[in-house]
């Protein structure tokens, strides 16, 4: 398996966001109002013809840090089999280039409280209360770094 992170469609990236992000949740759907942003970039990593990591990049001020510029990182997922091979250390080096390229000062997201240490490890910094997200009912925190 190669481990580039390369640009996919949103239909490459739907079966596993709804796999990973959706399990142990009543939600069945995972398409988020920001897929159809004109600046959206899904970034991942394919086993053959199997997407095993992804993620979605997009402009979007942080509710936390107002007035900078901004992009939001969503819909982080690895397949289970896979979390802690560095598939998702490499997503996040590919988006933190995006993020350079794109001219912002900051990547932000909304992170599970079950993956803050992965965050944390990739040099995010946790900001503002926790809360409960909706749909999926599940503890989250705003996590931020500065590019």
């Amino acid at each position: 398996m190669t481990q580039e992170v390369v640009a996919l469609t949103l239909e490459d990236i739907m079966p596993l966001r709804v796999k990973v992000l959706r399990k142990g949740t009543p939600v069945t759907h995972c398409n988020y109002p920001e897929d159809t942003y004109e600046d959206v970039i899904h970034l991942g990593v394919k086993n053959e013809s199997t997407v095993v990591g992804t993620s979605s990049w997009f402009r979007k001020e942080c509710p936390d840090l107002v007035g900078e510029a901004a992009l939001q990182l969503k819909g982080m997922a690895v397949d289970d089999s896979l979390q802690g091979s560095g598939i998702g250390v490499r997503i996040i080096a590919a988006g933190l280039a995006l993020a350079t390229e794109r001219g912002v000062s900051i990547v932000w997201a909304r992170a599970r409280d079950s993956a803050l240490g992965f965050y944390l490890r990739c040099g995010f910094t946790e900001i503002g209360p926790g809360y409960i997200d909706e749909p999926t009912g599940m503890p989250h925190h705003n996590v931020y770094r500065r590019i």
